[in-house]
Order: structure tokens, then C-alpha cells, then sequence
């Protein structure tokens, strides 16, 4: 998929300032200023504060009141009870004040909704449920701001406090307290806590009041629910998780540290991206495929053997996730591309008793496929169930917004948003949000862009810049690691690597200040078609990221490739003469052995090496997988060229490929 590149552009003044005064390089310098930090102050804060510069738990509006109700509450051995949410920063916020109250000396119990048939928040059934257990008060986590109704009902039943992230609405619920810091009124310095930040921040008030100090332990718990959450790593965020991921590492959590031993996950390679896409994945399968109480009881287990059963599970329920996502990936793609929508300006597709647990990732993978905003629909009975992932520049809310009349209901951010319709309403939907679209979004939004940080000499890449660059992590929301781009590189290799080659190892000539020159190498995860396109010996153009790799105990720079051009040639050229070379030459190779494709398209590059150019070879073959003389056939060692016996399916003048390649 074609990329935009876009270098971001910030005041030098500012970036030597930073640099003279933090004592630090101009590329760290460039890109904390690419981050919109504006002073050297929030510069200094962003890459050195620690847990004791987290903010007085008490600026947070209705800390005094909460607080003082929960340290009576335990004193007096009331019924409390935990009512989270289903996904990991519920489960994380939940398993989290559950420790902290039981430290404290009391016996809280939780509760957690069933996805499929409670939904999110507070419910009638479960607050009715809870009033015939005798809950003297009910704290929420991660939910509960905009359940107005359900509190005015229950609260002469129940004290409630509510502990919350999510934007307030004009109406706040009448709880006992409400702690929410982005509610009108409060002073809390941190606005973009998740759900388990803010449950943190009435544990510190907690301890602070009953043991007369700092609270630092279960940082590993809310780095977990941080990260799920995708709120940005800065401020608070960013001191919490950081300080999260030195807890994980040091193994404080038993389940925890078994999602980690279940998922082969070192101890010195876990990092804000690892727990994002291995260890938060486990912990949602419960709630997706199951009931989220097993990933609350994992995270407050106590037994090592307990725990590590409990992780196995959430892993198999994560695969069961994995194969059904896979499956309504796959029939929603065969019907985009059936129907002909894969050009609409928004993805629309539907499909009956699909999981409503995991369509909102099934349209997260029509995103990365398309680049398009996609809306999945999961139908039962005559109502669909959907849920929406966007692109930048398109608000899904708002797009909602523009067909409610064709909704049941809706909700969401920009980004993401759930809704249900009628069936019958669907195509109609459809043809709405393209009307949308056609009018708020171009052509070029439909293509991804890369945010470049600087162009990089390559003879500034060094072991010693990778390590200050890692004072930035982690790296998350808001704080993304560091993009660099060198230009006018020629590749000194190309190649596909791993067991299916999908990947591939290159290299371009490092600039040593002039006096020598060495290679530099990367990697790039799923990008095997480059070879296809780009040769060793190419002039190319790339972006990429830094890390160090380390082999058999020796260290050096490593790139990781994000994108790359290479410099076509505009004058290549093929004849039938050139076509019959190269089919001697090929069937001369597959009549020894069938090859794979990468291997035959090296060993014919290299035959005809100083005689034709490598893109030319590369053009024929392409014609011959085209017109049928080269087909692929699947072995136990994975795909493998051969020439067919039998009749072609087009001529040589009927290939697209050569009739635009050919003299004249």
C-alpha cells in the first residue's frame, strides 16, 4: 500500500535550547519537540519523572468524600463491592482496588457485567442483584458516569461512588462522590488517566490516609490497563507505566507473570509494546469469548500453579478469539470484494450470528486492509449489532451522527463507536456514510501516512544514540518511538527471511565521516513483496526505526523498516528475444529442481548478471506467472516455481505486462 511521507518540522531555537540546557542530542532534542513539548521544563518532567512526582491524589474533585466513606466502610466491615467493566482497563481497575481494599483489612467482592447479555455499565439487574446481597457500598471503575438513572434508582439503597474516565455528560449521575478528572470543577492535573488510573489515584488517597505514605505497589496492574486502554503515555500515564513495566519485569503479579511465561515473553524484552499486543489480548479473550471474572481472578491469584492453569486458559480462549475473528474476517472481505465496496469511501459489512465479541477487531483488520473507515454488523433476529473502526480524518461519531434517523442507537469517539439497526435498514446505512464521506473526506485521506522525525545521517546511527533515544520510552498513544528516514542509499542486499520468508533482511553503505563505509542492516516485517519490486544494487529512499540487536553477546544499531522506495526505471524494455533467453534460462533451472520463487528470482538475477538488468528478469517472470508458463505449486517446504506441461492460459501479446514493456 502506497504511504505519504511527511517530515515534521519544529523551531530549531527551541531544539538547541533544549539540547544546551538538557545536554542532550539534537536528534533527542528533535524529537521531544516533534512530541509538542514546549518548554524545557515539561521536557525535563517527560524524561525524568519518577512516582513521586505523581500529583496529591486529593486535588481530584470528591477524593475527601470518597475516600473518607471507604476508610469508614472498612472500618467497620461493611459490604463493599468492585462493579468494573469487561475489558482490560475494567478488569485491570477491578483486580487493582480489590488488593488495595483487602490490604487495607477489608472483604470486597466485584462484579463484572456479561458482554452478550448485560452490556457495558450499570444495569438494573445486576443493581437489583447487588440490593438483595446487602451491598453497603458499591464503588464502579471504569464506568458508571452516565448511568443517571440507575444511581438516582439505588443509591437510598446503597452508597455509591463512582470512579470514572470517560467523557461526563451534562447530567452527572447523584452518587455519593463522583471522581472523574475531566468532570467540570477539578483540579487534577492529569485529564487522560484510563479507567485504572483513576481507581490508582483513590488507592494512593487510600493508603495515604490509612498507612501514612506514598503508595508505589500494583504499578504492573495499571500499566496493564494504561496500555489496553490506548490513553497517551504522557504525563502520569507515562510515570505509571514506566514504572509498571520495571514491576513486571521484577515478577510482582503471580498471574501476571504467568500470561507473561505462557506467552514466551522474557523478563528483559517486556516493553509497552509486548503487553499491547501479547499479554492485553489474553486477558480481553475472557471477556470477549467468556466472562471477564477469570481475567479479575488471574490477576488476584495467589497460588503459582493456580495461576498459571488460569493463564493457560485465557490463551486458549485468545485462540478460540483469534480463529472466529479470523473467520468473519475472511467472509466479510469475500463480501467487499464480491459486492464491489472495496472503493466505497466507508466499509459496510454485515453478516448473520456473527461474535459480537470480536467484530470490533474484525473491522480493525478491514482498516489495515483498505485503509478505509469499516463498520461490521453482526445480525440476530432482525437487529445488528455493529461496531466501527476509523482513519484519521474521518469522525465515525459524527458519521453516526448524520444517519441516527437509520439507527436504533449509537455511541463512540471519532476513532471507534458501537450502534445497533434494523436489517432491512443496512443498505440504506451504507449508502448514508457514503454520503458522508463523499463529502468530508479526498482521495489522499484514503492513504496512509508516515510522520517522519528527521532525515537521519546514517553516520550518526550508533549503539550510543539507541540508548538515549530510550530514555523516550515507553513508547504508546501519544508517544510513538521515533521515525527516521535516509535518502539516496544504495541496497547492498535485499532478501525474504523466515520460515515462510515473509520478512526481509537489507542493507545499505553507512557514511563514516567520509573515511570508511560499512553496512548497515534491517529488517522488515512482512514486506517480502519489496523484493518483487526493489533489487540489491537499488538506489532507495527509507523510513525506519531504531533498536539494538544483539547476537551471540555482540550488539549493534539495527533498523526497522517502515517503508521504502525504490527509484524506478522508466526505460525498461522487453522483447520476445529477451523472453526466449529467459525461459531457457528458466526452464534450464526448474528442469534440475522446482525452486522456490524468491530463490528462482535470485539465481536467474544473478545468471543473467552484466548480460540483462535484474528488473528486467524480473519482468519476464512476472509475464510468465501471468500468461500460465510459471505457475506455483504448495509443498511441505512451502511454495515452489514450475514450468506446467500443458496449454498456457494467454499468448505472449495477450499479457498486460509485456504489451506495456514492449519496444515500440
Amino acid at each position: 500500500m502506497r504511504k505519504r511521507w511527511y517530515v515534521l518540522e519544529k523551531d530549531n531555537n527551541f531544539i538547541r535550547e533544549l539540547t544546551q540546557k538538557l545536554h542532550i542530542s539534537t536528534v533527542l532534542a528533535r524529537v521531544l519537540a516533534n512530541r509538542n513539548i514546549g518548554t524545557v521544563e515539561d521536557a525535563r518532567h517527560f524524561l525524568f519523572d519518577t512516582m513521586n512526582d505523581l500529583a496529591d491524589p486529593f486535588l481530584m474533585k470528591g477524593m475527601d468524600k470518597a475516600a473518607a466513606r471507604i476508610s469508614k466502610a472498612i472500618a467497620n466491615k461493611e459490604h463493599i463491592v468492585v462493579y468494573g467493566d469487561y475489558d482490560v482497563d475494567g478488569i485491570t481497575a477491578t483486580a487493582l482496588l480489590c488488593r488495595v481494599l483487602r490490604d487495607l483489612g477489608a472483604n470486597p467482592a466485584y462484579y463484572i457485567p456479561a458482554r452478550q447479555s448485560e452490556g457495558y455499565g450499570l444495569n438494573g439487574h445486576a443493581l437489583e442483584e447487588l440490593r438483595t446481597r446487602r451491598t453497603d457500598l458499591l464503588i464502579t471503575v471504569d464506568c458508571g458516569i452516565s448511568s443517571f438513572q440507575d444511581v438516582t434508582a439505588y443509591q437510598k439503597y446503597m452508597d455509591i461512588i463512582i470512579t470514572d474516565h470517560h467523557e461526563p455528560p451534562e447530567h452527572i449521575p447523584p452518587a455519593f462522590a463522583v471522581l472523574n478528572p475531566k468532570q467540570e470543577g477539578c483540579t487534577y492535573p492529569c485529564k487522560e488517566l484510563a479507567g485504572v488510573g483513576v481507581a490508582y489515584t483513590v488507592c494512593r488517597a487510600l493508603w495515604q490516609i490509612l498507612h501514612k505514605e506514598k503508595l508505589e505497589k500494583y504499578a504492573e496492574i495499571v500499566a496493564l490497563g494504561t496500555i489496553a486502554d490506548l490513553v497517551p503515555l504522557r504525563g502520569e500515564n507515562r510515570i505509571l507505566v514506566k514504572q509498571g513495566l520495571q514491576y513486571m519485569k521484577e515478577g510482582c503479579n503471580l498471574g501476571l507473570q504467568a500470561l507473561l511465561d505462557v506467552a514466551s515473553i522474557q523478563k528483559e524484552t517486556i516493553n509497552a509494546g509486548r503487553v499491547a499486543f501479547t499479554i492485553a489480548p489474553r486477558l480481553n479473550a475472557s471477556g470477549r469469548i467468556s466472562h471477564a471474572d477469570k481475567g479479575v481472578r488471574l490477576l488476584l491469584e495467589t497460588d503459582r500453579s493456580a495461576a498459571h492453569a488460569a493463564a493457560n486458559e485465557l490463551s486458549e480462549m485468545n485462540c478460540q478469539r483469534q480463529e472466529i475473528e479470523r473467520n468473519i474476517t475472511e467472509q466479510a472481505l469475500e463480501q467487499i470484494e464480491k459486492n464491489g465496496y472495496g472503493s466505497d469511501g466507508v466499509l459496510v459489512a454485515a453478516g448473520n450470528h456473527w461474535h459480537v465479541g470480536v467484530i470490533g477487531i474484525a473491522a480493525s483488520r478491514l482498516v489495515e486492509q483498505y485503509y478505509r473507515p469499516a463498520l461490521v454488523i453482526s445480525i440476530s433476529d432482525g437487529i445488528g449489532k455493529g461496531s466501527c473502526r476509523s482513519i484519521a480524518g474521518f469522525n465515525m461519531y459524527e458519521s453516526l451522527q448524520y444517519a441516527a434517523d437509520l439507527l436504533i442507537q449509537f455511541g463512540g469517539h471519532p476513532m471507534a463507536a458501537g450502534f445497533s439497526i434494523k436489517e432491512e435498514n443496512i443498505n440504506a446505512f451504507r449508502n448514508r456514510l457514503n454520503e458522508y464521506a463523499a463529502i468530508h473526506m479526498k482521495a489522499d485521506d484514503y492513504i496512509p501516512t508516515i510522520a517522519v522525525d528527521m532525515a537521519l545521517p546514517s553516520a550518526s546511527i550508533s549503539l550510543q544514540l539507541i540508548d538515549e533515544l530510550s530514555l523516550l520510552e515507553p513508547y504508546g498513544m501519544g508517544n510513538s518511538r521515533p521515525c527516521f528516514s535516509l535518502m539516496d542509499q544504495k541496497l547492498t542486499e535485499i532478501r525474504p527471511i523466515g520460515k515462510d520468508r515473509h520478512h526481509i533482511r537489507f542493507s545499505v553503505l553507512q557514511d563514516n565521516a567520509g573515511n570508511s563505509a560499512k553496512c548497515l542492516s534491517g529488517v522488515g516485517w512482512s514486506m517480502a513483496y519489496l523484493c518483487e519490486e526493489i533489487l540489491m544494487g537499488d538506489m532507495v529512499d527509507i523510513v525506519f526505526q531504531l533498536e539494538k540487536n544483539t547476537f551471540n553477546g555482540v550488539s549493534s544499531p539495527q533498523m526497522i523498516l517502515q517503508d521504502m522506495r525504490g527509484q524506478a526505471d522508466v526505460n525498461l524494455h522487453l522483447d520476445r528475444d529477451v523472453m526466449v533467453d529467459v525461459f531457457k534460462e528458466l526452464r534450464r533451472q526448474l528442469d534440475i529442481r522446482h525452486l522456490p520463487i524468491w530463490q528462482i528470482r535470485q539465481k536467474m538475477i544473478a545468471d543473467f548478471q552484466g548480460i540483462l538488468d535484474g528488473h528486467i528478469v524480473c519482468l519476464a517472470l512476472h509475464v510468465f506467472f501471468e500468461i500460465g508458463v510459471l505457475l506455483t505449486e504448495d509443498t511441505a517446504e512451502g511454495p515452489v516455481c514450475y514450468v506446467p506441461q500443458f496449454q498456457h492460459k494467454m499468448s505472449l501479446a495477450e499479457s498486460p505486462t509485456f504489451m506495456k514493456y514492449t519496444r515500440g
